[in-house]
């Protein structure tokens, strides 16, 4: 196996690149100890049973020397000061009730673990929903305590960085979030410890909070003076609000005029459920438009005539970029597809000429829309990348007008730990899509690949494969009982081959009763696997 990367791309990652011991270069499926049946089995070897997609790629020149091979990322990640640079902006949506730890204490114990992930933490509280969580965010390690949250606060922003995220909008719940030491000004404190150009706009919950005209303005105004608020060239600070409009227009009009009366000149883009049926009616006190978006492939691939029909107005436009939707507390998921949903923003945001993009979201883990990287209670660590890195491929694309040259060999895998129609019997009730369209199972192998190969998902003891130009191609199988394997070969040799990290069940469900529809992901090269760890 090759040598471990200790960082990713130019060094702007602060997370650890671990190599695991899950990838093995130029071995056969019987030398890791696995021995598929290659014959034709149901749902395998029919053109019907699989799909194979391939996104509009560079191709890399096969002859030319490529950097060491990395278990992340397949290109090399521009420079801070060229995605910063650009007109254009990525921003993530904070949702502060999920921050990396909660307590401060060891992740085995902490309140993501005892609580949150068990379907009998709070007291019962969850037992319904089986939890009310399916996933957390990384683990760290304890801290000060009396500066532990500013900390862990830096940390995400240096993981947003090395993403090519440039910016948070942060969502505020509560009017106390104007207090010194709130999590609110506890952001804004760390982005500017961090990166004076990473900026934050700040997004006044309309829906938390009501059409509270002194509040939204407290809000507004108590982090306007802050280094870390994003300003536009002329001075105004640049303001969004989630569900804007249950503020109506006078409302948003009498807001304006009195931040104005103080000196603060808004620059307001306002997040819509619907930007399109309230864009003429704000278009006049708006410096641009946003939508909050659906994670489905469909929507996502919608959502390219968008920017365009903003500039009709004179706005810009912030595209949502949505990685996936499944709520357990809800009892409800929309069928991202995999990585498609994912993969389809992004290309609308690009093709489409967006000004910004709003990744929905960074760290909303009661919504599983998270692309901050995550992990379950077993705190394993390449089991939630999958997301985050192929964000760092699309936000460099978006940012800097290119599409990255692929310098290395990288598959990622997305797929569900059980069918959507799994027995849950200890949950209360049945989960639904919400859109009420068909569910998706399928495991997808998204190859981002220097030169033609022939890929192959191994589940349950069959086999099945497709070849690949070089560029990037989505290959699905149905899902199925079992740990996936993941190879790559060319010209008969195999060039690596890797397991998933996360065992799937059949129709009788988990152990546990309850239901997990989470993409789990992750990642592996020829160097090894992709394990993501805080600093």
């Amino acid at each position: 196996m090759g040598g471990c990367l200790a960082l990713l791309g130019s060094g702007l990652l602060p997370l650890g690149a671990a190599c695991g011991t899950g990838a093995h270069e130029g071995t056969s499926p019987s030398d890791s100890g696995d021995t598929p049946d290659t014959s034709p089995g149901p749902g395998d070897s029919s053109i019907d049973s699989m799909s194979s997609t391939s996104d509009a790629g560079p191709d890399a020149d096969a002859g030319q020397p490529h950097p060491a091979s990395n278990p992340c990322l397949p290109f090399v990640m521009p420079s801070a000061a060229t995605l910063f640079g650009s007109s254009k902006k990525v921003f993530a949506h904070y949702f502060y009730p999920f921050p990396l730890s909660i307590g401060n204490v060891a992740a085995d114990v902490d309140y993501y673990n005892v609580n949150y992930l068990s379907p009998t933490g709070e007291s019962d509280k969850w037992l319904a929903q089986g939890g009310y969580l399916r996933q957390r965010p990384l683990p760290v390690e304890a801290g000060p305590s009396a500066t532990y949250l500013v900390d862990n606060m830096e940390k995400e922003v240096e993981m947003a960085i090395a993403a090519g995220i440039t910016g948070f909008t942060v969502d505020v719940l509560d009017p106390t979030e104007i207090d010194a030491g709130s999590q609110l000004q506890n952001l804004y404190t760390a982005a500017a410890a961090v990166d004076s150009r990473f900026k934050v706009v700040v997004m006044p919950d309309i829906s938390a909070l009501g059409a509270n005209q002194t509040v939204v303005e407290n809000i507004i105004a108590s982090v306007a003076s802050s280094p870390s608020a994003y300003r536009l060239a002329d001075g105004r600070l640049v303001v969004t609000a989630f569900d804007a409009s249950l503020g109506s227009v006078s409302f948003w009009q009498a807001v304006f005029s009195d931040l104005a009366a103080a000196g603060i000149d808004v620059a307001f883009v306002p997040t819509f459920l619907g930007w399109e049926s309230n864009a003429a009616a704000f278009a006049p006190i708006s410096y641009g438009f946003a939508d909050w978006g659906t994670a489905t492939p469909a929507a996502s691939a919608s959502s390219q005539a968008w920017p365009a029909a903003a500039h009709g107005y004179g706005e810009i436009f912030m595209m949502p970029v949505d990685p996936q939707q499944y709520r357990p507390k809800d009892f409800l998921f929309w069928e991202a597809g995999n990585s498609e949903a994912f993969r389809s923003a992004w290309t609308s945001a690009i093709a489409g000429d967006s000004d910004w993009v709003q990744l929905v979201t960074w760290s909303d883990f009661s919504e599983s829309s998270d692309v901050e990287p995550y992990t379950d209670a077993t705190l394993a660590a390449d089991i939630g990348t999958g997301f985050y890195d192929l964000n760092a491929y699309y936000a460099s694309w978006f940012l800097t007008g290119q599409a990255p040259t692929i310098t290395s060999d990288v598959l990622y895998y997305f797929y569900r730990r059980e069918p959507t129609a799994a027995a849950a019997p200890a949950q209360g009730q049945a989960t639904t899509i919400a859109t009420g369209g068909t569910p998706e199972n399928d495991i997808e192998l998204l190859a981002f690949l220097t030169a033609p190969g022939t890929l192959a998902i191994t589940v349950n003891g069959q086999t099945s494969s497709q070849d690949a130009p070089a560029g990037v191609t989505s290959f699905k199988v149905a899902l199925q009982p079992g740990s996936p394997r993941f190879a790559l070969s060319r010209a008969g040799a195999e060039v690596f081959s890797f397991s998933g990290g996360v065992p799937i069940d059949g129709d009788g469900g988990l152990d546990s009763g309850t239901l997990d529809l989470t993409y789990w992901s992750g990642s592996a090269s020829a160097a090894g696997t992709c394990a993501l760890t805080v600093p």
